[in-house]
């Protein structure tokens, strides 16, 4: 007793967690929304490169830090130069002696030298300071092209989750059709068989019994592949879809038909121009000279003692050491590049202009669209009612003409032609509310509000 305790325990429990792992959660367009967000790679790409310009900001503002450089070398060859301190290259600085040589002849020694040099770039008109709203402006673009991406990837999860669920739709459609016509095919053998009614009419239903269930594993098709389709956005696994929801057109709710200034579509242009404005701005102030503050630190050592004694040798440069420090104010205006920069600036304007009417036209189109959208929509609400009653008259009919044929009254040729009625005018109520759902999902994409679609498939 106490083994058969035990094992049926062990095995209600092991049935218990099969029939949990079996269990499917309801997948709500919300929840779809989520896991699309945190999943989907193109929204990860556009993500990293909102850092990426994050960082290119902060190169830009570093270019204003003092510039540091270092230099250290040691060498060895003649001497001859002539005396004085200057900056020859940017991060050196130089301190030559007398060019008195010895024995009238050329000499080698050694030489050490090290130095320090700052530069720093303290006024540029303007242009460093526009080059930082540049990079502001690219961040903004950035995170428009994300917000844009998101608002496409949305209406394309809305998209294929229609599918699914309008496929399932139809399958469930096509599999009331086969029940439907194997009534009829039932009812015409047994009334075969009671010689009521003529043995062909078991042909005959027998036939649209086979087509009925061709039609089925047609949109069982559609079903599985749309399923497929889904994971590429949503990589859920074992889920459902809500049950039905009622087709009525007063749940979509109302969305306004104009386009706000805020849509992410907009606002990607809209960013961009505001950076060819900042970069406009940078060009035209290429003209101006930067000043900049100069100052160094070295130290030098060669073979060249006091006494003017040169001693030879790669080793004689670590001693006799001088250390110097020179400080002063560059001015450096590329005046041969005036020209140029008026060509850029020229070549910004244009670009402007390109963007704006880029703007405007999107602008137009979405408008416009939007507007013919709300028009469409409208009618297709009286399409659905119609549809509605269309097949609710159909449903009504078929039972009637099934009870006649029953009876015999009528023949099965009139039957099926009811029968496809029925059939016809509720595929046109499923293929209505799809067609509904769908401008409902493009309208949401225009205007920005998705609120409609996801407080109906909730």
């Amino acid at each position: 007793m106490k083994y058969t305790l035990q094992l049926s325990c062990f095995m209600l429990l092991a049935f218990t967690i099969q029939l949990k792992a079996q269990q499917k959660n309801i997948l709500t367009l919300k929840q779809a929304f989520n896991q699309a967000d945190q999943t989907y790679p193109g929204l990860i790409e556009r993500a990293a490169t909102i850092g990426e310009y994050q960082i290119r900001k902060k190169e830009v503002q570093s270019r204003a830090i003092p510039q540091v450089q270092l230099q250290a070398q040691n060498s060895y060859g003649t001497f001859q130069g002539t005396s004085g301190a200057f900056f020859p290259v940017p991060g050196v600085f130089n301190v030559t002696g007398n060019n008195a040589v010895l024995d009238g002849e050329d000499q080698s020694i050694g030489n050490t030298f090290g130095s320090v040099l700052v530069d720093w770039k303290f006024f540029e008109f303007g242009r460093h300071r526009k080059s930082v709203d540049a990079a502001d402006f690219q961040i903004q673009g950035a995170q428009s092209v994300y917000d844009a991406e998101k608002l496409s990837l949305h209406a394309k999860v809305s998209r294929l989750y229609l599918d699914i669920y309008y496929n399932h739709a139809n399958l469930n459609w096509a599999e009331l059709n086969v029940k439907r016509v194997k009534q009829i095919l039932d009812l015409s053998v047994s009334l075969a068989l009671a010689g009521l009614k003529p043995g062909a009419d078991t042909s005959i239903a027998s036939s649209a019994y086979s087509q009925s269930k061709a039609i089925r594993y047609e949109w069982l098709g559609k079903y599985e592949a749309s399923k497929t389709s889904f994971t590429l956005v949503v990589p859920a696994q074992n889920w459902s879809l809500p049950g039905l929801v009622s087709e009525r057109v007063n749940q979509a709710g109302k969305i306004a038909d104009s386009v706000p200034k805020s849509h992410p579509y907009l606002q990607l242009i809209d960013k961009q121009l505001s950076y060819e404005r900042a970069l406009e701005q940078v060009v035209s102030r290429k003209t101006f000279p930067s000043l900049s503050i100069l100052g160094g630190v070295s130290t030098r050592g060669n073979g060249i003692n006091s006494n003017g004694i040169s001693e030879y040798g790669i080793g004689s440069g670590y001693q006799n050491f001088s250390n110097n420090y020179l400080i002063g104010v560059g001015l450096t205006w590329n005046i041969s590049g005036a020209y140029t920069s008026s060509l850029e600036k020229r070549r910004a304007e244009k670009t402007i202009q390109g963007v704006q009417a880029r703007y405007d036209l999107q602008k137009l189109q979405m408008s416009t669209s939007l507007q013919a959208l709300s028009l469409k929509i409208a009618q297709q609400e009286n399409l659905l009612e119609e549809s509605y009653k269309a097949f609710k008259k159909a449903v009504d009919a078929y039972d009637l003409y099934l009870s006649r044929y029953e009876g015999g009254l009528i023949n099965l040729t009139e039957l099926l032609q009811i029968q496809l009625l029925l059939q016809t005018s509720d595929r046109e109520y499923i293929q209505a509310g799809q067609n509904y759902w769908n401008m409902i999902n493009e309208q949401a994409e225009i205007s920005g509000d998705f609120s409609s679609l996801l407080n109906h498939f909730n």
